[in-house]
């Protein structure tokens, strides 16, 4: 957002404010998904809400996953609590799902328990001070329910759709099934993500809607998304790489549901361990 890092560090605490928290944040999203997109052994996306829900089928398959694609809009209103529990328990394991916190410092670590009381204070402490607390449990679910709403279906378009974790054999499969020092990281980001819409999704996701170049760039303003876009966009169709994109959030969010349908169906599918392919136990 800045050429200055103090800047951007003070916008990034925000995120802390909101109920997030920016250092775990950065392990849990930079270090874990971003550079491991759709891996089944490093991007904690993939496995974190497992065995609830089954976003893999690589993962255990249980009786109940074939309904996962009704029931997970029950589960979704209480990610941002997850991440209450997760960012709390990252910060005295010292490891996030799928990242460990090297490079931490105490004062980082501190700038965590501070962000946390500070926005317990704000959702909390304060609406209960000055209206009561049924007010204050009132607007604190609304809060939680519509942000965990919001934050999950964003997130989980992006890259739990047919073209981004196929299924089936193909050129996304054949990717991820490679040994991760030997696949190209580029190709790897455009296959297992997935944008929507265009310029008007760009400003009010900060460029989340385009997944495929906040993977690529994801150092660079999101206002040069749209710019950018069809410049990859060109340059997949000249090399023949599968580059998702879908008009609007309905329609991939119709895909979205299709895909944890099938997800939660599919025969479970053996991982590449130490070279060797095997199954994943059950928990």
């Amino acid at each position: 957002m800045s050429t200055n890092p103090i800047v951007n560090n003070l916008l990034g605490l925000t995120n802390d404010l909101a109920g997030g928290s920016s250092l775990m944040w950065r392990y849990h999203h930079q270090v874990s998904h971003h550079v491991h997109c759709n891996d089944d052994a490093f991007d904690e996306d993939v496995f974190s809400a497992f065995p609830f829900l089954r976003f893999d089928d690589r993962l255990p398959r249980y009786w109940y996953h074939p309904y996962q694609h009704i029931y997970m809009w029950i589960l979704f209103p209480f990610l941002q609590l997850v991440f209450q529990v997760g960012d709390w328990k990252a910060l005295l394991d010292n490891r996030t799902v799928g990242a460990t916190m090297y490079g931490a410092s105490e004062f980082e670590r501190q700038t965590v328990v501070a962000g946390k009381l500070a926005h317990y204070t704000l959702l909390y402490g304060l609406p209960a001070a000055l209206h009561g607390p049924s007010a204050m449990l009132a607007g604190a679910a609304g809060y939680l329910f519509t942000q965990s709403i919001v934050l999950a279906t964003t997130f989980a378009v992006s890259h739990n759709i047919s073209e981004t974790k196929s299924l089936d054999a193909g050129p996304t499969r054949d990717n991820l099934d490679q040994p991760v020092a030997e696949r190209d990281w580029g190709v790897q980001q455009v296959l297992t993500s997935a944008n929507w819409g265009g310029d008007v999704g760009n400003f009010f996701t900060g460029g989340l809607n385009l997944q495929i170049e906040h993977h690529l760039f994801p150092a660079i303003s999101f206002l040069h998304y749209p710019a950018i876009s069809k410049i990859v966009a060109d340059e997949c169709h000249k090399r023949g790489i599968n580059y998702a994109h879908y008009t609007t959030l309905p329609e991939i969010l119709s895909s979205f549901v299709r895909f944890m349908a099938d997800a939660g169906s599919a025969p479970q599918k053996p991982v590449r361990r130490d070279g060797e392919m095997v199954m994943l136990s059950k928990l």
